[in-house]
Protein backbone atom coordinates (compact mmCIF):
# COMPACT_ATOMS: atom_id res chain seq x y z
CA UNK A 1 0.00 0.00 0.00
CA UNK A 2 1.52 3.44 -1.23
CA UNK A 3 1.33 6.55 1.51
CA UNK A 4 -1.18 7.88 -0.79
CA UNK A 5 -3.78 4.76 -0.02
CA UNK A 6 -2.20 5.01 3.63
CA UNK A 7 -3.64 8.48 3.70
CA UNK A 8 -7.14 8.00 2.33
CA UNK A 9 -7.83 5.38 4.73
CA UNK A 10 -7.13 7.01 7.56
CA UNK A 11 -9.51 9.80 6.42
CA UNK A 12 -11.91 7.37 6.20
CA UNK A 13 -11.13 5.87 9.47
CA UNK A 14 -11.40 9.33 10.72
CA UNK A 15 -14.83 10.03 9.05
CA UNK A 16 -16.54 6.99 10.02
CA UNK A 17 -15.39 7.81 13.92
CA UNK A 18 -17.32 11.24 13.15
CA UNK A 19 -20.37 9.61 12.24
CA UNK A 20 -20.62 7.34 14.88
CA UNK A 21 -20.74 10.77 17.25
CA UNK A 22 -23.34 12.79 15.29
CA UNK A 23 -26.28 10.49 17.28
CA UNK A 24 -24.98 11.95 20.49
CA UNK A 25 -24.27 14.80 19.07
CA UNK A 26 -27.68 15.37 18.19
CA UNK A 27 -29.24 14.49 21.47
CA UNK A 28 -27.18 17.07 23.25
CA UNK A 29 -28.55 19.59 20.71
CA UNK A 30 -32.03 18.34 21.16
CA UNK A 31 -32.01 18.15 25.23
CA UNK A 32 -30.50 21.78 25.36
CA UNK A 33 -33.05 23.43 22.80
CA UNK A 34 -35.51 21.75 25.03
CA UNK A 35 -34.66 23.10 28.41
CA UNK A 36 -34.38 26.26 27.17
CA UNK A 37 -38.00 25.71 25.66
CA UNK A 38 -39.69 24.76 29.16
CA UNK A 39 -38.24 26.99 31.22
CA UNK A 40 -35.31 24.52 32.47
CA UNK A 41 -32.82 26.60 30.98
CA UNK A 42 -31.27 29.79 32.91
CA UNK A 43 -32.14 32.10 30.55
CA UNK A 44 -36.10 30.85 30.04
CA UNK A 45 -36.20 30.38 34.13
CA UNK A 46 -35.14 34.25 34.71
CA UNK A 47 -37.63 34.77 32.13
CA UNK A 48 -40.52 32.97 34.14
CA UNK A 49 -39.41 34.03 37.17
CA UNK A 50 -39.24 38.30 36.53
CA UNK A 51 -42.60 38.25 34.39
CA UNK A 52 -46.28 38.09 35.23
CA UNK A 53 -48.02 34.98 33.55
CA UNK A 54 -51.16 34.80 32.84
CA UNK A 55 -53.96 32.50 31.12
CA UNK A 56 -56.50 33.21 28.44
CA UNK A 57 -58.10 31.61 25.57
CA UNK A 58 -58.14 32.21 21.92
CA UNK A 59 -60.92 33.09 19.59
CA UNK A 60 -61.91 29.66 19.77
CA UNK A 61 -62.24 28.87 23.53
CA UNK A 62 -58.68 27.13 23.18
CA UNK A 63 -56.77 28.05 26.69
CA UNK A 64 -53.10 29.67 26.33
CA UNK A 65 -50.72 31.23 28.24
CA UNK A 66 -48.69 34.18 27.97
CA UNK A 67 -45.47 35.96 30.48
CA UNK A 68 -45.54 39.78 30.34
CA UNK A 69 -42.29 41.01 31.22
CA UNK A 70 -43.61 43.41 33.27
CA UNK A 71 -46.89 44.96 34.58
CA UNK A 72 -48.75 46.44 31.76
CA UNK A 73 -48.42 50.36 31.19
CA UNK A 74 -49.65 50.75 27.76
CA UNK A 75 -53.32 49.14 27.27
CA UNK A 76 -55.65 49.05 24.56
CA UNK A 77 -59.06 48.68 25.03
CA UNK A 78 -61.25 47.08 22.36
CA UNK A 79 -64.04 45.88 24.80
CA UNK A 80 -66.53 48.31 27.31
CA UNK A 81 -66.57 45.74 29.83
CA UNK A 82 -62.83 45.62 30.01
CA UNK A 83 -62.97 49.46 30.12
CA UNK A 84 -65.24 49.32 33.22
CA UNK A 85 -63.66 47.03 35.00
CA UNK A 86 -59.95 49.05 35.00
CA UNK A 87 -62.10 51.81 36.20
CA UNK A 88 -63.83 49.81 38.88
CA UNK A 89 -59.74 48.92 40.24
CA UNK A 90 -58.25 52.14 39.90
CA UNK A 91 -56.22 51.02 36.79
CA UNK A 92 -58.15 53.78 33.74
CA UNK A 93 -54.33 55.96 33.68
CA UNK A 94 -52.93 52.64 32.03
CA UNK A 95 -55.48 52.65 29.13
CA UNK A 96 -54.31 54.31 26.22
CA UNK A 97 -57.30 53.78 24.23
CA UNK A 98 -60.58 52.46 24.32
CA UNK A 99 -63.58 52.10 21.95
CA UNK A 100 -66.94 54.07 23.07
CA UNK A 101 -69.22 52.22 25.55
CA UNK A 102 -72.67 50.79 24.12
CA UNK A 103 -74.91 53.40 25.24
CA UNK A 104 -74.64 55.81 28.04
CA UNK A 105 -72.63 54.84 30.68
CA UNK A 106 -74.14 54.52 34.40
CA UNK A 107 -72.87 58.02 36.46
CA UNK A 108 -70.11 55.37 38.24
CA UNK A 109 -68.26 55.41 35.19
CA UNK A 110 -69.27 58.23 33.29
CA UNK A 111 -66.70 60.74 33.86
CA UNK A 112 -64.22 58.71 33.97
CA UNK A 113 -65.24 56.71 30.82
CA UNK A 114 -65.16 60.26 29.04
CA UNK A 115 -62.17 61.32 29.66
CA UNK A 116 -60.17 58.53 28.01
CA UNK A 117 -58.53 58.61 24.77
CA UNK A 118 -60.98 57.01 22.26
CA UNK A 119 -59.91 55.17 19.23
CA UNK A 120 -61.04 55.85 15.70
CA UNK A 121 -63.01 52.70 14.88
CA UNK A 122 -66.39 53.06 16.90
CA UNK A 123 -66.26 49.16 17.80
CA UNK A 124 -62.47 47.64 16.23
CA UNK A 125 -59.63 49.02 15.81
CA UNK A 126 -57.35 48.82 12.88
CA UNK A 127 -53.90 46.96 12.95
CA UNK A 128 -52.58 50.29 11.15
CA UNK A 129 -54.31 52.04 15.09
CA UNK A 130 -52.81 49.05 17.11
CA UNK A 131 -49.66 49.20 15.72
CA UNK A 132 -49.08 53.06 15.76
CA UNK A 133 -50.66 52.86 19.76
CA UNK A 134 -47.95 50.86 21.04
CA UNK A 135 -49.36 48.88 23.59
CA UNK A 136 -47.78 46.32 25.37
CA UNK A 137 -51.74 44.64 26.44
CA UNK A 138 -54.63 44.42 24.27
CA UNK A 139 -57.66 43.38 25.96
CA UNK A 140 -61.01 42.66 23.69
CA UNK A 141 -63.72 40.31 22.47
CA UNK A 142 -63.19 36.88 21.25
CA UNK A 143 -64.12 37.82 18.06
CA UNK A 144 -61.77 40.61 17.67
CA UNK A 145 -58.84 38.65 17.86
CA UNK A 146 -59.92 36.66 14.52
CA UNK A 147 -57.39 37.00 11.54
CA UNK A 148 -60.13 39.05 9.54
CA UNK A 149 -59.85 41.25 12.31
CA UNK A 150 -57.08 41.95 14.65
CA UNK A 151 -55.46 38.69 13.70
CA UNK A 152 -55.21 35.95 16.33
CA UNK A 153 -53.69 36.17 19.95
CA UNK A 154 -50.73 34.46 18.47
CA UNK A 155 -49.94 36.57 16.45
CA UNK A 156 -49.11 39.05 19.59
CA UNK A 157 -48.09 36.88 21.93
CA UNK A 158 -44.87 36.38 19.08
CA UNK A 159 -44.43 39.95 18.92
CA UNK A 160 -43.89 40.19 22.75
CA UNK A 161 -47.45 41.94 23.29
CA UNK A 162 -49.92 40.47 26.06
CA UNK A 163 -53.32 39.87 24.58
CA UNK A 164 -56.05 38.84 26.94
CA UNK A 165 -60.10 37.86 25.44
CA UNK A 166 -62.31 38.66 28.22
CA UNK A 167 -64.06 35.16 29.41
CA UNK A 168 -67.70 36.14 28.91
CA UNK A 169 -67.03 36.67 25.29
CA UNK A 170 -66.00 33.07 24.48
CA UNK A 171 -69.08 31.42 23.06
CA UNK A 172 -68.35 28.10 23.85
CA UNK A 173 -69.89 25.77 26.70
CA UNK A 174 -72.67 28.07 28.95
CA UNK A 175 -70.75 30.34 30.47
CA UNK A 176 -71.22 31.32 34.57
CA UNK A 177 -70.54 34.35 36.44
CA UNK A 178 -68.12 32.19 38.90
CA UNK A 179 -66.87 30.76 35.59
CA UNK A 180 -65.98 34.48 33.69
CA UNK A 181 -66.99 37.19 35.97
CA UNK A 182 -65.26 36.48 38.89
CA UNK A 183 -62.00 34.92 37.20
CA UNK A 184 -61.80 38.28 34.80
CA UNK A 185 -61.54 40.62 37.83
CA UNK A 186 -58.97 38.10 39.25
CA UNK A 187 -56.93 38.07 36.50
CA UNK A 188 -56.89 41.41 35.93
CA UNK A 189 -55.57 42.07 39.68
CA UNK A 190 -52.71 39.54 38.95
CA UNK A 191 -51.72 40.95 35.54
CA UNK A 192 -51.53 44.82 37.10
CA UNK A 193 -50.29 43.99 40.60
CA UNK A 194 -54.32 44.97 42.02
CA UNK A 195 -54.95 41.35 44.14
CA UNK A 196 -56.63 43.15 47.10
CA UNK A 197 -58.92 45.58 44.70
CA UNK A 198 -59.79 42.95 42.55
CA UNK A 199 -60.85 40.40 45.52
CA UNK A 200 -62.40 43.02 48.09
CA UNK A 201 -64.58 43.97 44.85
CA UNK A 202 -65.20 39.88 44.11
CA UNK A 203 -66.29 39.84 47.72
CA UNK A 204 -68.65 42.87 47.32
CA UNK A 205 -70.19 41.31 44.28
CA UNK A 206 -70.61 37.82 45.37
CA UNK A 207 -72.52 39.26 48.76
CA UNK A 208 -75.66 40.85 46.07
CA UNK A 209 -75.65 37.50 44.35
CA UNK A 210 -75.51 36.20 47.72
CA UNK A 211 -78.42 38.60 48.63
CA UNK A 212 -80.28 37.81 45.63
CA UNK A 213 -80.12 34.08 46.19
CA UNK A 214 -81.77 34.38 49.64
CA UNK A 215 -85.13 36.47 47.64
CA UNK A 216 -85.19 33.78 45.19
CA UNK A 217 -85.30 30.94 47.67
CA UNK A 218 -87.67 32.60 49.71
CA UNK A 219 -89.85 33.27 46.43
CA UNK A 220 -90.17 29.64 46.60
CA UNK A 221 -91.69 30.05 43.12
CA UNK A 222 -89.52 30.09 39.71
CA UNK A 223 -90.97 31.59 35.85
CA UNK A 224 -89.91 30.15 32.32
CA UNK A 225 -88.58 32.86 30.60
CA UNK A 226 -87.87 34.08 27.06
CA UNK A 227 -84.61 36.51 26.72
CA UNK A 228 -85.30 38.84 23.91
CA UNK A 229 -83.91 41.89 21.77
CA UNK A 230 -85.66 43.34 19.61
CA UNK A 231 -84.10 45.35 16.28
CA UNK A 232 -85.99 46.57 14.61
CA UNK A 233 -87.84 45.42 10.84
CA UNK A 234 -89.88 42.95 12.50
CA UNK A 235 -86.11 40.87 13.55
CA UNK A 236 -85.33 39.83 16.61
CA UNK A 237 -82.74 37.83 18.77
CA UNK A 238 -83.35 35.54 21.85
CA UNK A 239 -80.82 34.59 24.23
CA UNK A 240 -79.11 30.99 24.46
CA UNK A 241 -77.36 29.29 26.98
CA UNK A 242 -74.07 30.79 25.19
CA UNK A 243 -74.47 34.24 27.01
CA UNK A 244 -74.02 34.61 30.40
CA UNK A 245 -77.57 36.17 30.62
CA UNK A 246 -78.66 32.73 30.88
CA UNK A 247 -77.26 31.65 33.75
CA UNK A 248 -78.23 35.58 35.61
CA UNK A 249 -81.63 34.49 34.71
CA UNK A 250 -81.43 31.51 36.22
CA UNK A 251 -79.58 32.53 39.35
CA UNK A 252 -82.40 35.16 39.92
CA UNK A 253 -85.13 32.35 39.29
CA UNK A 254 -86.10 32.21 35.83
CA UNK A 255 -85.40 29.59 33.53
CA UNK A 256 -84.48 30.14 29.93
CA UNK A 257 -87.02 28.24 27.40
CA UNK A 258 -84.92 28.68 24.35
CA UNK A 259 -81.60 26.45 24.19
CA UNK A 260 -79.77 28.12 21.79
CA UNK A 261 -79.17 31.15 20.46
CA UNK A 262 -81.42 32.47 17.69
CA UNK A 263 -80.20 35.82 15.85
CA UNK A 264 -82.25 38.32 13.87
CA UNK A 265 -85.28 35.86 13.35
CA UNK A 266 -88.80 36.56 12.32
CA UNK A 267 -91.53 37.27 14.67
CA UNK A 268 -93.02 33.49 13.70
CA UNK A 269 -90.16 32.23 15.40
CA UNK A 270 -90.71 34.15 18.58
CA UNK A 271 -94.06 33.26 18.75
CA UNK A 272 -93.40 29.40 19.15
CA UNK A 273 -92.97 29.82 22.54
CA UNK A 274 -94.97 30.93 25.73
CA UNK A 275 -92.77 31.93 28.69
CA UNK A 276 -94.39 33.01 31.63
CA UNK A 277 -92.03 36.30 31.50
CA UNK A 278 -89.99 38.11 28.62
CA UNK A 279 -86.68 39.51 30.09
CA UNK A 280 -86.22 41.80 27.29
CA UNK A 281 -82.73 43.23 26.10
CA UNK A 282 -82.87 47.10 25.71
CA UNK A 283 -79.99 47.83 23.88
CA UNK A 284 -81.24 51.73 23.63
CA UNK A 285 -80.84 54.87 26.12
CA UNK A 286 -84.53 54.68 26.41
CA UNK A 287 -85.74 54.04 30.13
CA UNK A 288 -87.58 51.07 31.04
CA UNK A 289 -91.04 52.41 30.73
CA UNK A 290 -89.76 53.38 27.29
CA UNK A 291 -88.63 50.24 26.64
CA UNK A 292 -91.58 48.18 27.98
CA UNK A 293 -93.98 50.45 25.94
CA UNK A 294 -92.16 50.07 22.60
CA UNK A 295 -92.57 45.90 23.23
CA UNK A 296 -96.42 46.34 24.02
CA UNK A 297 -96.83 47.99 21.20
CA UNK A 298 -94.77 45.76 19.07
CA UNK A 299 -97.79 44.73 16.23
CA UNK A 300 -95.88 41.01 15.69
CA UNK A 301 -96.01 40.27 19.03
CA UNK A 302 -99.62 40.89 20.16
CA UNK A 303 -100.91 37.06 20.28
CA UNK A 304 -98.10 36.55 23.46
CA UNK A 305 -99.37 35.98 26.70
CA UNK A 306 -96.47 37.65 28.14
CA UNK A 307 -96.39 40.65 26.27
CA UNK A 308 -100.62 41.19 26.84
CA UNK A 309 -100.30 40.54 30.16
CA UNK A 310 -97.02 43.21 30.61
CA UNK A 311 -94.81 40.23 32.14
CA UNK A 312 -92.04 41.78 31.03
CA UNK A 313 -88.65 42.77 32.88
CA UNK A 314 -86.39 45.43 30.95
CA UNK A 315 -82.31 44.96 31.49
CA UNK A 316 -80.00 47.11 29.94
CA UNK A 317 -77.92 45.50 26.91
CA UNK A 318 -74.70 46.51 28.80
CA UNK A 319 -75.39 45.65 32.33
CA UNK A 320 -75.78 41.93 30.10
CA UNK A 321 -73.09 41.91 27.65
CA UNK A 322 -70.04 43.66 29.36
CA UNK A 323 -69.02 40.42 31.55
CA UNK A 324 -68.11 42.05 34.36
CA UNK A 325 -69.29 43.51 37.53
CA UNK A 326 -72.57 45.11 36.06
CA UNK A 327 -73.59 41.72 35.39
CA UNK A 328 -75.02 41.27 38.88
CA UNK A 329 -77.05 44.99 38.23
CA UNK A 330 -78.89 43.12 35.94
CA UNK A 331 -78.92 39.69 37.83
CA UNK A 332 -80.62 42.17 40.53
CA UNK A 333 -82.89 44.10 38.09
CA UNK A 334 -84.13 40.58 37.24
CA UNK A 335 -84.93 39.03 40.53
CA UNK A 336 -86.64 42.54 41.40
CA UNK A 337 -89.04 41.74 38.22
CA UNK A 338 -89.94 38.18 39.40
CA UNK A 339 -90.94 40.01 43.02
CA UNK A 340 -93.22 42.09 41.37
CA UNK A 341 -94.84 39.50 39.18
CA UNK A 342 -95.34 37.15 42.64
CA UNK A 343 -96.83 40.28 44.54
CA UNK A 344 -98.86 41.26 41.80
CA UNK A 345 -100.31 37.32 41.74
CA UNK A 346 -100.52 37.05 45.49
CA UNK A 347 -102.51 40.23 45.03
CA UNK A 348 -105.04 39.15 43.04
CA UNK A 349 -105.79 35.59 44.63
CA UNK A 350 -106.64 37.62 47.71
Amino acid sequence: MNGSQQNSGRILRRFANALKLLPFLACAVLVLALSVRDGRGTQAAEQVTDGISYTTADSEGRPTAFTLTRSPARVLVSYPGATELLIDLGLSDRIIGTVAPYGAEPPAYADAYAALPMLAAPYVPSREEVVALRPDLIIGWSHHFTPEALGDVYSYFDRGIGAYIVPATVRKGAPTLEGTVYPFIEDMGHIFGAEERAAAYTRELEGRVAAVAARTQARRQRYTAMILQAHGSSLYSMYGSTYIIDDIARKAGADNIVDRQMRSVGPERVLGFAPDVIIYVNPKDSTEEEARAELRGDPNLQNMKAVRENRIIIVNFSDVNNGNGRCITALEDIAAGLDALRDESEGMKR
